[in-house]
């Protein structure tokens, strides 16, 4: 009777040992790949060429920002994006006098960048987010702004910002 009992002991002991669950406290270990396909989205922006704003001639008593507002005309060609959601940012210096603005080379001018809505681009700040279709970027506009009690001499005047997309 005891050999009957620790045969069936055994066996019992034999088949726990052989078990999953005894497998997996050993330790035992495979091996996991992982792996994927990094893509970097590519945007081209007015074909790789300069942007160019021009006022034409502007009277400085009729600088009210409001006035000689002037469509920012650019193109945008992007591929690869898994979403069509983007950002547009304007990197650049803010007018000493108005950080809302763009800075120029006269002093007591600015340049104020919006988008279709009205929203003020802030320079570094600002963004304008959108959904991408192509040939068809948002609408941004220029318009010059005069601080107040300041007489603009006559000349040409000159700012710039980097145009920057992001993805979102």
């Amino acid at each position: 009777m005891k050999t009957w009992k620790l045969g069936r002991l055994a066996t019992l002991c034999c088949l726990i040992a052989a078990s999953p669950y005894s497998l997996a406290s050993d330790g035992g270990t495979t091996t996991l790949t992982i792996s994927g396909n990094i893509i970097e989205p590519d945007c081209e922006i007015n074909n790789n060429q300069q942007i160019m704003v021009d006022f034409g001639e502007v009277l400085t008593t009729r600088i009210d920002g409001s006035n000689y507002e002037t469509p920012i005309v650019y193109t945008l060609k992007c591929k690869d994006l898994i979403r069509n959601t983007l950002k547009i940012n304007l990197k650049g210096n803010g007018a000493p006098f108005n950080s809302q603005l763009f800075s120029t080379d006269v002093t007591g001018l600015g340049i104020k960048v919006y988008g279709a809505s009205k929203t003020t681009i802030v320079p570094n700040t600002g963004a304008l987010s959108f959904t991408y279709a192509e040939n068809n970027p948002p609408a941004l506009y220029a318009v010059p702004v005069k601080q107040t009690n300041v007489s603009l001499p006559n000349g040409t005047f000159n700012g710039s910002a980097t145009m920057v997309f992001s993805y979102q």
